[in-house]
Parts: C-alpha cells; structure tokens; sequence
C-alpha cells in the first residue's frame, strides 16, 4: 500500500512539472494557429524522412532506455506523420515470483517492444534550428525472462502495452540533410501496469537524429 502511495506521489510530482513547462510554452502559440498551421501543411506535397531516437527514463526505481526508429512524411516542414518500432535497449531486472514456477534468485528481466504512431509540429523554424512538440502514441507486448531452478531461459505470458508520450524538442541542422536534437517529455502507461506490477509513468529525456531524404532526393533531381 504505501509503494503504491509512493508511486501516486511521484507521478503527481513529475506530471506537475511538465503541465507548468507546457502552461509555460502555450503563450508562444495558440491551439487555433498550431491547427490551422498543420492543416494548411496537409496541402503541400510531403516528403519522406526518417528518424533514430533515444530517450531515457525509469521504471519504478531502474533506469531504461528505450530505442527506436521511424518512418513518416514531412509536410512542409511543419508536421510530420509517420509510425516507428520501439524496444528496450537496456537490461532491466525486477523482482519476479511465480506461482506455478520456481525462479532462479526471484528475478526476471524485462523484455518490450511496441509500434507507435507519431505525430509531430514545429511551432518555430529557423535556419538551423526549429522547436517542435512530438506526440506518440504505441501499443505492443511486454513479458519478463528468467532463469529455472534447472537453469532454462523461461518467458512470461506476454502482457499488452500501450504508451501516450508527449515531449518538446529543439532540433539543430548544422549539417545539410541531418538534424540532431535534444526533449523532454513524459510517459503515460495506458494498459499493462497493473500486470506488470511497476510503475511506467516517468520523465522522458530524449535525443535524436534525423534524415530529411526529401531535402536528398530534391537536390538528386535538381
């Protein structure tokens, strides 16, 4: 009981930070100009582009990193739609018992990875540099492996997940036709929490590096 009071008061602390960071942000544009914006970018003809992403965060108590990469259309520089593929990089060991199983030190290692559908808006674009808000939304399978007594790799029952993660980013395109950025953002368990018996809503810090092959492909053509 007083872990899951814990758990409460941690997410309400962290979720605090990042509602003030975007109450913060909103006066730099309002939600009628950022639809209209993306709207009107529908009109143009997209270009493909490609993404790698880190981003940091924890489980409970353990530090994870979670990778992915993705593919999608850029609509004039403004949105960006697209899905990716998501999985965890890092060896995450959490306590693990079994009814009908002996496990080997009562721990297992957590496996997961999910589909995602992203949406993202740059809201200010500069030369070399452009800040925008991505949105993902992802669903998928989670299960733990672990050791018998015997010493057999065993698997738990797959568990769905499903993830809602909005974050901020600011981008930098010091070199032509690839983009390096920085964010933050927050992670959102929607199902598979319970289950897995740990705390997934936390602070996401994130790096990645971008493609943009429409800006290749036109100047083949050009």
């Amino acid at each position: 009981m007083h872990e899951n009071v814990r758990r409460r008061t941690t997410d309400i602390f962290c979720m605090k930070y990042f509602v003030t960071a975007a109450i913060l942000l909103a006066p730099l544009f309002s939600m009628s100009q950022l639809f209209d914006e993306m709207l009107q970018s529908f009109n143009t003809k997209p270009i493909l582009t490609a993404k790698i992403s880190t981003r940091n965060s924890f489980i409970t108590n353990s530090f994870m990193r979670m990778r992915d990469v993705g593919v999608g259309l850029n609509f004039d520089n403004v949105t960006k739609v697209g899905l990716g593929y998501n999985w965890l990089a890092t060896d995450v060991i959490r306590p693990l018992e079994l009814t009908d199983q002996e496990v080997q030190n009562n721990e297992g290692e957590l496996k997961m990875r999910y589909l995602t559908a992203f949406i993202e808006y740059t809201f200010l674009k500069k030369k070399r540099y452009n800040f925008s808000i991505p949105v993902q939304v992802g669903i998928g399978r989670a299960f733990f492996r672990y050791q018998t007594i015997s010493g057999n790799n065993q698997n738990t029952k797959p568990v769905t997940v499903a993830f809602y993660e909005p974050a901020f980013t600011a981008e930098y395109t010091g070199i032509k036709y690839i983009g390096i950025g920085l964010g933050a953002g927050y992670r959102l368990m929607l199902l598979g929490s319970q289950k897995l018996d740990d705390n997934y809503n936390a602070p996401v810090y994130l790096f990645k590096f971008k493609v943009y092959f429409g800006d290749i492909i036109n100047d083949v053509h050009n």
